[in-house]
């Protein structure tokens, strides 16, 4: 018994449903295009004003593009992409200029402090200064430290050297405040060539929450460091360094040692007391 040959009708569509339009579209390739450049554009420093005004328009577009595909039954993918994408490139811009905001303050006040210390051979300590000395455990005078490419020894320091000092020389003039002096030994452990007084910084950290230099001092000395040889390894030398610091800034005072070259090294720090 043969069968009638049946054939498959594609489903129809529902009645009242209306067709997918291109509606918005274009509007959305467009605001895509225009947000994928200020994203790439949105860290880069100074470029990024740019690319928030590129953001916010490829925002509007985007946004219109949407509003368009709603009302005309047209696709919303361009228009959803591009509107994330220019929500990220605004944000983005904002969290870059922020950042580099902090960084140019930060680079602002060490230029400001640089110059302060040059000036005047002291500046004010750093909250982050403050809390770094405190938190490191203090050597005794005797104890010898690590620093950069030498063993640092803080032999001795004098906190009222005045008398001291006027007698190496005749033309030394009275401290401003008052002379501290101190003795250092240091062992060179590099592998080149050494130069202590330029290799070491000495400063002396007030309890008055300022930093004084060896600058503070012009002092003649009786072991001046810049007077001293260049080491080789394993090679030492002892010699003095003096500061011109307030009488009230003493009392607690420590001396901080650090390698002069090595932006990322930790100072020692001496008890001067």
């Amino acid at each position: 018994m043969s069968h009638p040959e049946q054939t498959t009708q594609p489903p129809s569509a529902p009645t009242g449903a209306k067709p997918r339009t291109r509606a918005g579209r274009g509007l959305g390739i467009t605001a895509l295009v225009v947000a994928l450049v200020a994203i790439c554009l949105s860290a880069l420093p100074i470029i990024n004003n740019v690319a928030a005004v590129l953001g916010v328009i490829a925002l509007g577009l985007g946004i219109a593009s949407l509003v368009m595909a709603s009302r005309r039954n047209g696709g919303k993918g361009f228009g959803i992409a591009s509107t994330v994408i220019a929500v990220m490139a605004i944000v983005v811009v904002f969290a870059t200029q922020a950042f580099y905001v902090s960084v140019l303050d930060g680079a602002e006040d060490a230029v400001d402090q640089t110059i302060e210390q040059a000036e005047t051979g002291e500046r004010a300590a750093t909250e982050e200064e403050q809390s770094a000395a405190a938190a490191t455990e203090a050597n005794q005078l005797g104890t010898a430290a690590a620093v950069g490419d030498y063993q640092v020894t803080v032999d001795a320091v004098n906190l009222d050297a005045g008398e001291d000092i006027a007698a190496v020389n005749e033309l030394n003039e009275p401290a401003t405040g008052q002379h501290v002096l101190v003795d250092l030994t240091v062992a060179y452990e590099g592998t080149e060539e050494g130069t202590p007084w330029l290799d070491l910084t000495a400063e002396l950290v007030g309890s008055d929450a300022r930093i004084y230099s060896s600058s503070t001092c012009t002092a003649v000395l009786e072991r001046n460091g810049i007077e001293q040889p260049n080491l080789t390894a394993g090679g030492t030398s002892s010699y003095q360094t003096c500061f011109d610091v307030p009488a009230e800034a003493i009392e607690g005072a420590m001396l901080r040692v650090g390698a002069t070259f090595d932006v990322n090294g930790e100072p020692a720090v001496w008890n001067v007391q």
